[in-house]
């Protein structure tokens, strides 16, 4: 009798395969997937190989594999309770207080040092004291000697006035050139203009309310990172920069927008996709990003 020898079951799949297998079947590339998320490639390969430590802080790992879930039809919510299951708990503390220490026994010799740091210290001070006292008696002395020999010289001026005689009074001067003088001052001290006016920039208050979940990307105009996350819907964003902004979101539709306190809606323009690509000017205003 030939007996059949059953099929051994499928192991489960990973969370990578399984994301990379939702990609496969909406015949997307890494490029293309990339492209459509507004991602760096690297986060998808990261994602797809449970390379989860590359993409940086559990935050961080929690919103990609949310977002790259419900992209390629894998349950978001699902991914994420996978990855917080498999999260391996770190090792306890070890109980320092069972750890056996070694005697420790006395050393007459560590009492030397002190004691020849505090011989040295006291030589030192009374060497300072009979220089100080030795320089003291002898400006003294000289002061004395100056003062018992008095030294008169005679003018070189023949016109200048003896020693008895008054000094000649300063002429002041009149109320005509003392207020000249009085607004010479002033003028030599005005103050010089801010170089946030004679630049002409200012800081530029961006504002984010958010109705559903959102990646955001906000850049200044050097190009410094303001802010890269997903944030949550119901969260409020304020973001202040140099302006002008460049602002990247993936999910638009869930998102309103203030600038320096004044509602501004999105450029029809600026869509890409479900998402959105816009700059916010100097003056407040949205126009699309290029």
């Amino acid at each position: 009798m030939d007996e059949t020898v059953a099929p051994a079951p499928a192991a489960p799949r990973s969370i990578g395969e399984r994301l990379r297998a939702g990609r496969e079947r909406s015949g997307l590339s890494v490029a293309a997937a990339a492209e459509k998320l507004h991602l760096d490639p690297k986060v998808i390969e990261a994602l797809e190989a449970d390379r989860f430590a590359d993409l940086g802080a559990s935050v961080y790992v929690r919103g990609h594999l949310r977002r790259y879930g419900d992209f390629v039809g894998e349950p978001g919510a699902a991914m994420v309770e996978s990855y917080l299951s498999s999260r391996v708990a770190p090792p306890p503390p070890p109980d320092l207080t069972r750890i056996p220490h070694a005697e420790h026994r006395s050393d007459p010799r560590r009492l030397v040092t002190p004691l020849m740091g505090l011989a040295c210290a006291a030589v030192l001070l009374l060497a300072i004291w009979w220089i100080l006292a030795g320089s003291k008696t002898g400006a003294d002395k000289a002061v004395n000697e100056s003062a018992a020999v008095p030294v008169v010289l005679p003018s070189a001026d023949p016109t200048a006035p003896a020693a008895n005689e008054p000094a000649a009074p300063v002429p002041t001067a009149s109320p005509a050139n003392s207020g000249t003088a009085s607004n010479a001052p002033a003028a030599a001290t005005a103050t010089p203009p801010k170089r946030e006016e004679a630049t002409g920039s200012r800081e530029t208050r961006l504002k984010l309310a958010l109705t559903n979940d959102s990646w955001v990307e906000i850049y200044d105009a050097s190009g410094e990172r303001l802010f890269y996350d997903v944030a949550g819907a119901g969260s409020v964003q304020n973001v202040t920069g140099r302006g002008p902004l460049r602002v990247v979101l993936g999910n638009a539709a869930g998102v309103t927008v203030e600038v320096d306190g004044q509602a501004r809606g999105i450029p029809a323009n600026a869509a890409d996709g479900e998402g959105a690509r816009f700059v916010v000017n100097r003056s407040g205003s949205l126009t699309r990003s290029r």
